[in-house]
């Protein structure tokens, strides 16, 4: 598997199981606090390259059982910003 895959599925699956996790376990400010900086650098992206790791998000969804977890991937590259600007 080529190393951007690897990349994008390691961070969606971060992602995923911190957008999952209960309030209890995660605080929501904390959650924000790990992820904004990661969402900030893919933004920074070329238009390219931000439709790439969109595509490789997608891919990841496509290939997810759980329906909650495919809920959340489905919805990640516009939730980071990849999608809707440029």
């Amino acid at each position: 598997m080529e190393i951007n895959k690897v990349l994008v599925r390691a961070f969606v699956s971060v992602v995923v199981s911190i957008d999952l996790s209960d309030d209890e376990d995660i605080d929501p400010d904390v959650a924000t606090d790990i992820l904004e900086p990661a969402a900030a650098i893919f933004r920074e992206l070329s238009e390219e390259g931000r439709r790439e790791v969109a595509a490789l998000m997608l891919e990841c969804a496509e290939s997810e059982e759980n329906p909650e977890r495919k809920r959340v991937m489905i919805g990640l590259p516009e939730a980071i910003g990849l999608r809707g600007e440029g």
